[in-house]
């Protein structure tokens, strides 16, 4: 599928590097892993969706032996018409549990440059470059770049010492974590909105991060269950961080067929409820609730109000 993956244009100009097996992406992922004990750097370009039918040549031929295969992934996330087959969905999750894959979700076309450039420099496991389907949207600047290579793309309000709410972006979900800092802050909520870039492993700045604010959420366009979120806080919780973290994603479900609007809609992945939900549990009267305010006690004690 050398033309939906844009490939065809890398093999017009360069015909001996490019490898179309068709569609077989058990027979890739192995091809890649013998290359990779040869020498090569393969990168293997496929759906995010049929990454599903690779998974044993992921875990026990590439990522077992510690193999430098890059894999990157064409429509990530809710791809809108394709339809309930084709979203891509489910990559975040499964990989999870590949030990020492590196995985990157970049949020524009800079940072997909960027992090498929430091995914090729990857010799010793597995790395995974994913992406969404449509248009190339506006770039994304950051504010800061923190030691490990995450993100800040907002602190609102700025030079703000109070730390409400951590936003957690993933990849496309950037412009919609950026307006739900936005609507956060017109309620007087202050909020820090990062990036992680690389997923896995989780970047210790996040954990860090996590432990000055009262609430984190992760907003992801994968499935919730086994997501980027949950691995977050199993990672917090690993570290001794008990902030609370509410996962915002896809549920597990077969998505009905629809517009990339219409589907983020219908699962309540919109700007307007996120932002609803957070401030409920700022004010605690939903969970997760966020940690209290100094003086203040666990809204669940009833003892004080959360203004």
């Amino acid at each position: 599928m050398l033309i939906p993956v844009g490939l065809h244009k890398f093999a017009a100009k360069h015909p001996d590097r490019v490898i179309d097996v068709g569609i077989a992406e058990q027979h890739a992922l192995t091809s890649a892993a013998g290359m990779a004990f040869g020498g090569l750097h393969p990168v293997v370009a496929v759906y995010a969706t049929f990454l599903n039918r690779a998974f044993d040549q992921l875990l026990m031929d590439v990522a077992l032996h510690k193999a430098g295969v890059t894999i990157v992934l064409d429509r990530a996330g809710v791809t809108g018409p394709d339809g309930a087959s084709h979203h891509g969905m489910w990559d975040m999750a499964m990989v999870q549990i590949v030990p020492g894959l590196h995985l990157a979700a970049p949020r524009d076309a800079s940072r997909l440059r960027e992090e498929l450039r430091e995914a090729v420099a990857i010799s010793d496991a597995p790395t995974v470059v994913r992406f969404s389907k449509g248009t190339v949207g506006s770039e994304v600047e950051a504010i800061e770049r923190l030691g490990d290579g995450v993100d800040v793309l907002a602190r609102r309000p700025a030079g703000s010492t109070e730390n409400d709410v951590l936003i957690v972006s993933v990849g496309a979900m950037s412009e919609l974590a950026l307006d739900v800092s936005n609507r956060l802050g017109a309620q007087g909520i202050s909020t820090t909105v990062v990036d992680p870039r690389w997923v896995l492993p989780v970047r210790r700045s996040i954990i860090a991060l996590a432990s000055h604010h009262r609430l984190v959420i992760c907003i992801e366009d994968g499935v919730r269950a086994g997501g980027v979120g949950s691995r977050i806080r199993q990672e917090m919780r690993a570290a001794g961080v008990d902030t609370a973290l509410n996962e915002v994603g896809l549920p597990a479900e077969f998505l009905d067929h629809g517009t990339r609007t219409q589907v983020l809609e219908r699962v309540g992945l919109t700007a307007q409820q996120i932002t609803h939900d957070v401030v409920a549990q700022v004010l605690g009267t939903k969970v997760p609730f966020a940690r209290p305010l100094p003086g203040q006690e666990h809204p669940s004690t009833g003892s004080l109000p959360i203004l």
